[in-house]
């Protein structure tokens, strides 16, 4: 069902954490017991209770990603796309603002659901990457996955995943899929399994492996994800330099947490 949010006409007449504490009282209007239908959001959402519960008590400033699977939920959409348009204007802003796929291709679409294959079927990920990287050919398809990924392909290609480029190549489609922090980390670990060559590391500019662990104080811990995520913007950036896109295909994978099993 989805939510009726109060759109304000200025993203400036409200902060996001203001605005998302606004919108998730008001779901939880609709329930007599207001942890149950906390619960429930975060079933939905795939968002931690404790981190929606900071979220509503302001305590909690939501990074986009956390936007786009809480936001998913209230306006009941599957679609980036119409999540940004029926989304609060200062929620819009920042999804528009901070989504690297969104400002490189805007006339793409981007589904939520793409997002369960991308999770657990190695074929569907490898095709996925590959689309946005270079053409494939189905005997190469077939060679590496068999008749099960000339299956995933025809389904790609009913989904618009990926389309025919002619000449018996394939390349991506209209609908992208959009990026939880599952999804991150599932595709990358397999990336990096699959496409990660040690042998490299020996090699002037081959790749870039690092590794490191201490235990380090809150403000240093924040220091390493501002550098982390400054770097990656930075990346995306170079992309817009002429020139910058080649023959290359790349990946890169990078990741910082606490080595603690349990969420914060």
């Amino acid at each position: 069902m989805e939510l009726n949010i109060e759109q304000n006409s200025n993203a400036q007449d409200v902060s996001i954490s203001d605005q998302v504490s606004r919108d998730i009282e008001a779901y939880l209007m609709r329930f007599k017991d207001p942890k149950k239908g906390l619960s429930m959001l975060a079933t939905k959402s795939q968002i931690h209770v404790k981190t929606l519960g900071r979220l509503r008590d302001k305590i909690h400033t939501p990074v986009y990603s956390t936007l786009y699977k809480l936001y998913s939920c209230l306006l009941d959409t599957r679609v980036i796309n119409d999540l940004i348009e029926k989304a609060p204007p200062v929620i819009r802003e920042r999804l528009k603002s901070s989504d690297p796929q969104l400002k490189s291709s805007p006339l793409n679409r981007f589904h939520f659901d793409i997002e369960n294959d991308m999770q657990k079927d190695p074929c569907f990920t490898e095709l996925y990457v590959l689309a946005e990287t270079r053409p494939f050919s189905t005997s190469y398809v077939e060679q590496r996955f068999g008749s099960y990924g000339l299956e995933v392909l025809k389904k790609m290609i009913d989904q618009k995943v990926i389309r025919s480029l002619g000449n018996g190549l394939f390349g991506q489609g209209e609908v992208r899929s959009s990026f939880s922090g599952a999804t991150i980390k599932s595709v990358g670990l397999r990336l990096t399994e699959r496409f990660l060559k040690p042998g490299n590391a020996d090699l002037h500019y081959g790749n870039y492996m690092s590794l490191y662990f201490e235990s380090l104080s809150e403000e240093t811990y924040k220091e390493w994800l501002i550098i982390e995520e400054r770097a990656f913007k930075e990346r995306i950036k170079l992309l817009e330099k002429p020139n910058a896109k080649g023959n290359i295909p790349v990946f890169a994978f990078t990741a910082i947490d606490t080595l603690s099993e349990n969420e914060q």
